[in-house]
Protein backbone atom coordinates (compact mmCIF):
# COMPACT_ATOMS: atom_id res chain seq x y z
CA UNK A 1 0.00 0.00 0.00
CA UNK A 2 0.95 3.60 -0.54
CA UNK A 3 0.10 6.63 1.56
CA UNK A 4 -3.46 7.89 1.43
CA UNK A 5 -3.63 11.21 -0.42
CA UNK A 6 -5.52 12.80 2.47
CA UNK A 7 -2.46 12.56 4.71
CA UNK A 8 0.44 12.49 2.27
CA UNK A 9 1.29 16.20 2.36
CA UNK A 10 0.77 17.09 5.99
CA UNK A 11 3.27 19.42 7.63
CA UNK A 12 6.08 18.30 9.89
CA UNK A 13 4.24 20.09 12.69
CA UNK A 14 1.26 17.80 12.16
CA UNK A 15 3.43 14.68 12.49
CA UNK A 16 5.13 16.10 15.57
CA UNK A 17 1.73 16.34 17.26
CA UNK A 18 0.72 12.86 16.09
CA UNK A 19 3.87 11.46 17.65
CA UNK A 20 3.68 13.34 20.95
CA UNK A 21 -0.05 12.87 21.51
CA UNK A 22 0.14 9.17 20.64
CA UNK A 23 2.94 8.74 23.15
CA UNK A 24 0.97 10.53 25.87
CA UNK A 25 -2.45 8.94 25.28
CA UNK A 26 -1.21 5.60 24.00
CA UNK A 27 -1.33 3.84 20.65
CA UNK A 28 -3.42 0.84 21.67
CA UNK A 29 -5.11 -0.63 24.71
CA UNK A 30 -6.87 -3.93 25.45
CA UNK A 31 -6.27 -5.16 21.92
CA UNK A 32 -7.74 -2.07 20.24
CA UNK A 33 -6.02 0.74 18.34
CA UNK A 34 -7.01 3.95 20.11
CA UNK A 35 -9.11 6.61 18.39
CA UNK A 36 -8.44 9.85 20.26
CA UNK A 37 -11.22 12.43 20.55
CA UNK A 38 -10.87 16.21 20.62
CA UNK A 39 -11.39 16.07 24.38
CA UNK A 40 -8.61 13.46 24.70
CA UNK A 41 -6.21 15.58 22.66
CA UNK A 42 -6.90 18.77 24.63
CA UNK A 43 -6.39 16.86 27.87
CA UNK A 44 -3.06 15.50 26.60
CA UNK A 45 -1.82 18.94 25.59
CA UNK A 46 -2.73 20.39 28.99
CA UNK A 47 -1.13 17.40 30.70
CA UNK A 48 2.07 18.08 28.75
CA UNK A 49 1.93 21.78 29.64
CA UNK A 50 1.43 22.64 25.95
CA UNK A 51 -0.89 25.19 24.38
CA UNK A 52 -4.25 24.00 23.05
CA UNK A 53 -4.07 26.81 20.49
CA UNK A 54 -1.83 24.81 18.16
CA UNK A 55 -0.63 25.38 14.59
CA UNK A 56 -2.49 22.34 13.26
CA UNK A 57 -6.19 21.76 13.75
CA UNK A 58 -7.24 19.39 16.50
CA UNK A 59 -10.02 18.21 14.19
CA UNK A 60 -7.42 17.00 11.68
CA UNK A 61 -5.66 15.04 14.39
CA UNK A 62 -8.93 13.42 15.45
CA UNK A 63 -9.59 12.40 11.84
CA UNK A 64 -6.10 10.94 11.45
CA UNK A 65 -6.29 8.85 14.62
CA UNK A 66 -9.58 7.38 13.39
CA UNK A 67 -8.09 6.79 9.93
CA UNK A 68 -5.04 5.03 11.40
CA UNK A 69 -7.14 2.74 13.56
CA UNK A 70 -9.51 1.88 10.70
CA UNK A 71 -6.61 1.16 8.32
CA UNK A 72 -5.00 -1.25 10.78
CA UNK A 73 -8.14 -3.01 11.97
CA UNK A 74 -10.07 -3.27 8.69
CA UNK A 75 -7.34 -3.45 6.02
CA UNK A 76 -3.92 -4.37 7.38
CA UNK A 77 -5.41 -7.03 9.64
CA UNK A 78 -6.83 -8.84 6.59
CA UNK A 79 -3.38 -9.06 4.95
CA UNK A 80 -1.34 -10.23 7.95
CA UNK A 81 -0.84 -14.00 7.91
CA UNK A 82 -0.38 -16.85 10.34
CA UNK A 83 2.49 -19.28 9.59
CA UNK A 84 0.06 -21.76 8.01
CA UNK A 85 -1.49 -19.08 5.80
CA UNK A 86 1.96 -17.89 4.75
CA UNK A 87 2.99 -21.45 3.88
CA UNK A 88 -0.13 -21.91 1.78
CA UNK A 89 0.51 -18.67 -0.11
CA UNK A 90 4.12 -19.71 -0.70
CA UNK A 91 3.05 -23.06 -2.13
CA UNK A 92 0.49 -21.37 -4.40
CA UNK A 93 3.04 -18.87 -5.70
CA UNK A 94 5.62 -21.62 -6.30
CA UNK A 95 3.05 -23.67 -8.23
CA UNK A 96 1.95 -20.72 -10.36
CA UNK A 97 5.20 -18.87 -11.07
CA UNK A 98 8.04 -21.44 -10.96
CA UNK A 99 9.02 -24.51 -12.96
CA UNK A 100 11.82 -26.16 -10.95
CA UNK A 101 13.91 -25.85 -7.80
CA UNK A 102 17.40 -26.66 -6.56
CA UNK A 103 18.59 -26.73 -2.97
CA UNK A 104 21.52 -24.97 -1.34
CA UNK A 105 23.25 -26.52 1.65
CA UNK A 106 25.43 -25.12 4.43
CA UNK A 107 28.74 -26.62 5.51
CA UNK A 108 26.91 -29.00 7.85
CA UNK A 109 24.89 -30.44 5.00
CA UNK A 110 21.61 -28.77 6.01
CA UNK A 111 19.46 -27.10 3.39
CA UNK A 112 19.63 -23.34 4.01
CA UNK A 113 17.95 -22.02 0.84
CA UNK A 114 16.18 -23.02 -2.33
CA UNK A 115 16.61 -21.46 -5.75
CA UNK A 116 13.51 -21.47 -7.93
CA UNK A 117 13.41 -21.20 -11.70
CA UNK A 118 10.85 -18.47 -12.30
CA UNK A 119 8.64 -18.27 -15.37
CA UNK A 120 9.79 -15.25 -17.44
CA UNK A 121 12.21 -14.27 -14.67
CA UNK A 122 15.64 -14.78 -13.18
CA UNK A 123 16.23 -17.50 -10.53
CA UNK A 124 14.69 -16.49 -7.18
CA UNK A 125 16.17 -17.28 -3.77
CA UNK A 126 13.97 -18.71 -1.02
CA UNK A 127 16.08 -18.56 2.17
CA UNK A 128 15.32 -20.28 5.44
CA UNK A 129 14.50 -18.22 8.52
CA UNK A 130 16.92 -18.03 11.45
CA UNK A 131 14.74 -20.07 13.81
CA UNK A 132 15.67 -23.48 15.18
CA UNK A 133 13.93 -26.81 15.60
CA UNK A 134 10.34 -27.10 14.38
CA UNK A 135 10.23 -23.33 13.78
CA UNK A 136 12.92 -23.54 11.12
CA UNK A 137 11.11 -23.03 7.82
CA UNK A 138 11.46 -21.24 4.53
CA UNK A 139 11.23 -17.48 5.10
CA UNK A 140 7.89 -17.35 3.33
CA UNK A 141 7.56 -13.58 2.93
CA UNK A 142 11.03 -13.21 1.44
CA UNK A 143 10.60 -16.24 -0.80
CA UNK A 144 7.21 -15.19 -2.16
CA UNK A 145 8.39 -11.61 -2.71
CA UNK A 146 11.57 -12.68 -4.52
CA UNK A 147 9.59 -14.96 -6.84
CA UNK A 148 7.00 -12.29 -7.60
CA UNK A 149 9.58 -9.54 -8.13
CA UNK A 150 11.52 -11.83 -10.47
CA UNK A 151 8.42 -12.70 -12.48
CA UNK A 152 7.18 -9.12 -12.84
CA UNK A 153 10.64 -7.80 -13.75
CA UNK A 154 10.32 -10.17 -16.73
CA UNK A 155 13.96 -11.20 -16.95
CA UNK A 156 15.61 -8.09 -15.50
CA UNK A 157 18.04 -8.88 -12.70
CA UNK A 158 17.87 -7.55 -9.15
CA UNK A 159 19.93 -8.01 -5.99
CA UNK A 160 18.18 -10.53 -3.73
CA UNK A 161 20.90 -10.76 -1.10
CA UNK A 162 23.01 -7.60 -0.94
CA UNK A 163 26.32 -7.79 0.87
CA UNK A 164 27.17 -4.12 0.57
CA UNK A 165 25.75 -0.71 1.38
CA UNK A 166 23.53 1.02 -1.20
CA UNK A 167 25.55 3.79 -2.88
CA UNK A 168 24.95 6.44 -5.51
CA UNK A 169 27.92 7.10 -7.78
CA UNK A 170 28.83 9.24 -10.75
CA UNK A 171 31.90 8.51 -12.88
CA UNK A 172 33.15 6.16 -10.16
CA UNK A 173 32.84 8.79 -7.40
CA UNK A 174 30.51 8.15 -4.47
CA UNK A 175 27.83 10.85 -4.25
CA UNK A 176 25.76 9.26 -1.49
CA UNK A 177 25.62 6.16 0.69
CA UNK A 178 23.17 4.59 3.12
CA UNK A 179 24.19 3.20 6.52
CA UNK A 180 22.77 -0.33 6.35
CA UNK A 181 22.80 -3.33 4.09
CA UNK A 182 19.28 -3.81 2.75
CA UNK A 183 17.45 -7.08 2.06
CA UNK A 184 17.03 -6.30 -1.63
CA UNK A 185 17.77 -3.72 -4.31
CA UNK A 186 16.83 -3.02 -7.91
CA UNK A 187 18.71 -3.22 -10.15
CA UNK A 188 21.63 -3.42 -7.68
CA UNK A 189 23.06 -1.71 -4.61
CA UNK A 190 25.09 0.59 -6.87
CA UNK A 191 22.79 3.36 -8.08
CA UNK A 192 19.63 1.58 -6.92
CA UNK A 193 16.22 2.70 -8.08
CA UNK A 194 14.61 0.80 -5.22
CA UNK A 195 15.67 -0.84 -1.96
CA UNK A 196 13.64 -2.89 0.48
CA UNK A 197 13.62 -4.58 3.86
CA UNK A 198 11.73 -7.63 5.19
CA UNK A 199 10.35 -7.70 8.74
CA UNK A 200 8.67 -11.05 9.24
CA UNK A 201 8.29 -12.82 12.59
CA UNK A 202 5.87 -15.75 12.21
CA UNK A 203 7.13 -17.71 15.21
CA UNK A 204 7.94 -14.89 17.62
CA UNK A 205 6.23 -15.24 20.99
CA UNK A 206 7.43 -11.97 22.56
CA UNK A 207 7.61 -8.56 20.94
CA UNK A 208 11.25 -7.73 21.58
CA UNK A 209 13.56 -4.87 20.72
CA UNK A 210 14.60 -6.43 17.42
CA UNK A 211 11.06 -6.06 16.10
CA UNK A 212 10.47 -2.60 17.53
CA UNK A 213 13.74 -1.48 15.94
CA UNK A 214 12.01 -1.90 12.55
CA UNK A 215 10.35 1.47 13.16
CA UNK A 216 13.57 3.33 13.84
CA UNK A 217 15.43 1.57 11.02
CA UNK A 218 12.72 2.53 8.52
CA UNK A 219 12.87 6.13 9.72
CA UNK A 220 16.66 6.20 9.27
CA UNK A 221 16.38 4.71 5.78
CA UNK A 222 13.87 7.37 4.79
CA UNK A 223 16.06 10.15 6.14
CA UNK A 224 19.11 8.90 4.24
CA UNK A 225 17.08 8.37 1.06
CA UNK A 226 15.89 12.00 1.26
CA UNK A 227 19.42 13.22 1.95
CA UNK A 228 20.68 11.43 -1.18
CA UNK A 229 17.87 12.94 -3.24
CA UNK A 230 18.56 16.45 -1.94
CA UNK A 231 22.27 16.11 -2.77
CA UNK A 232 22.07 14.24 -6.06
CA UNK A 233 18.46 14.43 -7.37
CA UNK A 234 18.56 10.58 -7.54
CA UNK A 235 15.24 9.02 -6.50
CA UNK A 236 15.40 5.76 -4.52
CA UNK A 237 12.10 4.05 -3.69
CA UNK A 238 12.00 2.42 -0.26
CA UNK A 239 9.69 -0.44 0.65
CA UNK A 240 9.04 -2.16 3.95
CA UNK A 241 7.67 -5.70 3.70
CA UNK A 242 6.20 -7.08 6.92
CA UNK A 243 4.13 -10.04 8.04
CA UNK A 244 3.07 -12.19 11.02
CA UNK A 245 -0.41 -11.68 12.45
CA UNK A 246 0.54 -12.49 16.02
CA UNK A 247 3.68 -10.35 16.16
CA UNK A 248 2.19 -7.19 14.68
CA UNK A 249 -1.52 -7.29 15.48
CA UNK A 250 -1.60 -9.11 18.81
CA UNK A 251 1.73 -8.08 20.33
CA UNK A 252 2.91 -5.01 18.47
CA UNK A 253 -0.05 -2.79 17.58
CA UNK A 254 1.67 0.32 18.89
CA UNK A 255 4.61 -0.24 16.55
CA UNK A 256 2.27 -0.97 13.67
CA UNK A 257 0.71 2.45 14.35
CA UNK A 258 4.16 4.02 14.11
CA UNK A 259 4.82 2.26 10.80
CA UNK A 260 1.53 3.62 9.39
CA UNK A 261 2.72 7.06 10.51
CA UNK A 262 6.06 6.55 8.72
CA UNK A 263 4.25 5.63 5.50
CA UNK A 264 2.11 8.76 5.58
CA UNK A 265 5.00 11.00 6.64
CA UNK A 266 6.85 9.79 3.55
CA UNK A 267 9.67 7.87 5.25
CA UNK A 268 8.48 4.76 3.37
CA UNK A 269 7.25 4.82 -0.23
CA UNK A 270 5.48 1.46 -0.10
CA UNK A 271 4.32 -0.78 2.72
CA UNK A 272 3.64 -4.38 1.67
CA UNK A 273 1.72 -6.41 4.24
CA UNK A 274 1.71 -10.21 4.05
CA UNK A 275 -0.71 -11.47 1.40
CA UNK A 276 -0.89 -7.99 -0.10
CA UNK A 277 2.37 -8.73 -1.97
CA UNK A 278 0.29 -10.43 -4.68
CA UNK A 279 -1.18 -7.10 -5.77
CA UNK A 280 1.42 -4.69 -4.39
CA UNK A 281 4.53 -6.08 -6.10
CA UNK A 282 3.27 -5.73 -9.70
CA UNK A 283 2.49 -2.04 -9.03
CA UNK A 284 5.82 -1.44 -7.31
CA UNK A 285 7.80 -3.06 -10.12
CA UNK A 286 5.91 -0.96 -12.67
CA UNK A 287 6.88 2.17 -10.72
CA UNK A 288 10.55 1.14 -10.43
CA UNK A 289 10.83 0.39 -14.12
CA UNK A 290 9.11 3.63 -15.09
CA UNK A 291 11.61 5.60 -13.01
CA UNK A 292 14.41 4.34 -15.30
CA UNK A 293 12.85 6.40 -18.08
CA UNK A 294 12.77 9.65 -16.14
CA UNK A 295 15.53 12.23 -16.76
CA UNK A 296 18.02 12.82 -13.96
Amino acid sequence: MIADDSWRNQSQAFWNYVRVISENLGYSRSGKVLRHSEKDIRRALIDLNLSTNINVTIGQLVQYFHFRADLIETTIATYLQTPNEARTLFEEVVARYTTSVTSRFNQNGHENARVYTVKNGVPAIAPYNKQKGHKREIDYLTAVSNILISHHLAGEDFDQDPHRLPVVTESGIIQGAMSRRMDGAYPSCVNPLAVWEFKCYYYTTTFGSKISDAVYIASLDGYERDEIFNNTARRIYTTLFLDAYSAWLEQGKSYLCRIVDLLHRGSIDDLAIGAEVLTAIPEMVKKWRSSKLLPD
